[in-house]
């Protein structure tokens, strides 16, 4: 995996003390900004952890298997001539 960059250390170090706004900036304001305001309501650990969570997820050298991350490549499906059943002791 590649190192992170420059944006995401920067992101990291504003998640440690405002959660919401590296979340904000990251994803934008939607789904995981609001949850992230919740969970830092309800204390500073669990908006830190979920800001981190989302800095490192979304981060541009993380690699995304929903994003074509991973290929798969074709299994040849050519059939053996010939099948030997038992053991070859002569």
């Amino acid at each position: 995996m590649a190192a992170y960059s420059g944006r995401d250390i920067a992101l990291f170090v504003i998640a440690f003390f405002f959660p919401p706004l590296a979340v904000l900036f990251k994803r934008g304001c939607g789904a995981d900004f609001f949850i992230n305001i919740c969970l830092t309501l309800l204390g500073a650990i669990p908006g830190i952890i979920h800001a981190f969570y989302i800095v490192h997820k979304y981060s541009e050298g993380h690699e995304d298997l929903e994003r074509d991350g991973l290929h798969y490549q074709p299994v040849p499906n050519s059939q053996p001539t010939q099948v030997v059943y038992g053991s070859n002791n002569n």
